[in-house]
């Protein structure tokens, strides 16, 4: 897959040193997810970020069902969350309850930031929580020292207006790395614009941070806007409100609508559907 076809992840490594990174680009993503959002702008640049910062910690996760970064507050921000499956499905939305435009992480009140990776088969969820920073790089590098002990580097390169969202990542692993070593690394994803960042070739570049050392870029990875959402989630999830709850709703609406808040589909379902729906849990009993 050529990483110039649309969205992926890319990781690279260097051949003699305790030293990692990855590449992506979610533009289609992004744009699927931003669409109708109503918010403050800085929520559209939030959702960029936030993909492209779980894209970039998959490439440190060799198997994993679900992997869930998300963040949390008891302010406007309720929930920001992206998701993504194995095979490179994603999706991210945003629960905005604000009326002032204004939208400061570090105001925040209570604001957390949990990566959870879902290993599937019946095995135990893993996830790591810390404090949410100022902005989200600097929560994501916080977290990556705090959470998983190995200092890490992110750039994340998003654009709305433009539609462009993508970034680089570094970390360090465990080996003899200086601290001179490190920040020569860093250092030369912190310089430039975004743009030539993305644009930049990394068969070209990379080559010149350590040019003693070979290092290697694996193959791209395609990504995908995909929404795990269908009429049996949602069927199991109204099972799981309880048949007064399903019946107070259809009294009051004629109806039960539960919209995706992910992709925004609209699933209905009628007198007729809920009275099957229930009927078919008490057939089992």
């Amino acid at each position: 897959m050529s990483s110039d076809s649309g969205d992926f992840l890319q990781s690279f490594y260097w051949e003699s040193l305790p030293l990692r990174g990855a590449r992506c680009r979610v533009d289609g993503i992004f744009a699927r997810v931003i669409q109708g959002l109503e918010g403050p702008a800085e929520l559209r640049q939030l959702l960029g970020e936030i993909l492209v910062g779980l894209a970039l910690i998959s490439s440190t996760q060799k198997h994993f069902e679900r992997l869930i970064l998300q963040a949390q507050s008891q302010g406007n921000l309720q929930l920001l969350v992206a998701e993504m499956i194995s095979g490179g499905g994603m999706r991210a939305y945003a629960r905005w309850r604000g009326t002032d435009e204004n939208l400061d992480l570090a105001a925040l009140p209570e604001a957390l930031l949990a990566l959870t990776v879902d290993m599937g088969m019946d095995r135990d969820r893993y996830q790591g929580l810390i404090q949410l920073r100022d902005t989200l790089t600097q929560s994501l590098q916080a977290y990556f020292a705090e959470s998983v002990q190995a200092p890490a580097y992110f750039r994340l390169l998003v654009d709305a207006a433009s539609g462009i969202a993508g970034g680089y990542f570094l970390q360090r692993l465990p080996g003899v790395l200086t601290a001179e070593e490190w920040d020569v690394a860093t250092g030369f994803f912190a310089v430039g614009s975004d743009q030539s960042l993305l644009l930049a070739r990394p068969e070209q570049f990379l080559p010149e941070i350590f040019p003693t050392v070979g290092v290697r870029l694996r193959k791209a990875q395609a990504l995908r806007f995909q929404c795990s959402c269908s009429q049996e989630r949602v069927e199991h999830m109204l099972v799981a409100l309880g048949e007064k709850e399903v019946e107070e709703t259809l009294a009051v609406e004629g109806r039960v609508q539960v919209t995706c808040e992910y992709c925004q589909k609209v699933y209905l379902l009628n007198s007729t559907d809920v009275a099957a729906l229930f009927a078919r849990g008490k057939s089992l009993h």
